[in-house]
């Protein structure tokens, strides 16, 4: 079999960092193949694969750290796209590639791991157990398991950014010194903008909330206190009217904000001992219990006490993190009715 890729005129309209992905993605791709390496036109705006005697063209998206969140957007891109599409990226997480496998969605990354198909006859899996590792220009402040809890807040209020330090810091459960190394490395690194001596301004919300969820999901949320519970003689969906206010995440939250998912499972955040919300709502400890405790890593300072859920930017984060194939839709289904409103 041979098979070569061959990459034309777009590359010199992509940013340096994607055009070093495309490259590094492609060379990986045939060294693992022992393939031919591809070669520069200017003719043409595509990819193009041939395998034997078959070319296929593919209309490419590449992304620096494929991520869920970022997957939605692409997707909405390339909607009205004509023919083939592949993705290609630095860093693509094991369990995004299994949901880009079972959508039949092409992907290629940089240790040269790839699923692609015409859907007709070129069927090519390649899963070498390398996977390039979660690449980071971000602080380490900035997105560290302080930094995010600011971050957080800065996502869901619009006048977080410009409360005074003591004020960000007593929300989001820090010390004052935390805030102000926050703010520091996101005008650094361009996620925000100073307006004036006192006045800041989130540039770009979308990039910020998309790269918050990744690092929350796979730095913040694991060091968080969480244990399972299972309901004593009630249905997980009549938390809805037991639960604490701000306090259900996760499917069940995602049920009643989208009319889509039915809940198998919920997320109760509090910042009570467990042994005390478990006898308030009568549940008991379980290890494949479908009620999860999570400690809440922020302070309710206006809460509405008819809401019973959390902010739909924490719900979106929660089915991001449980990748069944129901949970990505609704998630997409909340992204697009109350987090794109909000970024």
């Amino acid at each position: 079999m041979v098979i070569k890729f061959v990459c034309f005129k777009a590359i010199c309209y992509i940013a340096y960092m994607e055009k070093d992905i495309l490259y590094n993605a492609i060379e990986s791709f045939s060294s693992n193949l022992k393939t031919s390496s591809f070669s520069n036109n200017i003719y043409d705006d595509k990819l193009h694969l041939s395998i034997n005697c078959s070319n296929i063209d593919f209309i490419f998206q590449v992304t620096k750290n494929l991520t869920f969140s970022k997957l939605h957007k692409i997707r909405n891109n390339l909607s009205m796209s004509q023919g083939n599409i592949i993705l290609i990226s630095d860093y693509i997480p094991k369990a995004l590639k299994e949901h880009l496998k079972k959508e039949n969605i092409c992907y290629l990354d940089t240790a040269g791991n790839a699923f692609i198909t015409n859907n007709k006859d070129v069927f090519i899996y390649l899963e070498n157990n390398k996977n390039s590792q979660l690449s980071s220009e971000r602080s380490n402040r900035a997105f560290s398991k302080s930094g995010l809890k600011v971050i957080y807040q800065f996502l869901i209020k619009n006048d977080a950014l410009n409360m005074s330090y003591r004020e960000i810091g007593k929300i989001s459960k820090v010390s004052i010194h935390t805030v102000g190394k926050v703010i520091k490395e996101l005008l650094r690194d361009g996620y925000i903008i100073q307006i004036n001596k006192k006045k800041f301004k989130i540039k770009e919300k979308g990039r910020l909330l998309e790269d918050w969820i990744t690092v929350f999901n796979k730095v913040l949320r694991p060091k968080l206190k969480q244990r399972n519970f299972k309901p004593v003689n009630f249905k997980i969906n009549e938390l809805l009217s037991l639960a604490p206010p701000e306090s259900i995440g996760g499917e069940l939250s995602a049920e009643s904000l989208s009319n889509y998912l039915i809940a198998e499972k919920a997320i109760l955040y509090t910042d009570k001992p467990f042994v005390d919300v478990a006898m308030e709502l009568r549940l008991i400890p379980a290890d494949e219990g479908a009620i999860t405790l999570i400690e809440k890593f922020w302070n309710n300072t206006e809460t509405d006490i008819t809401n019973k859920l959390v902010h739909p930017i924490l719900v979106y984060a929660d089915l991001l993190n449980d990748t069944k194939p129901r949970n990505i839709e609704t998630a997409k289904i909340i992204y697009d009715k109350y987090v794109k409103n909000i970024i």
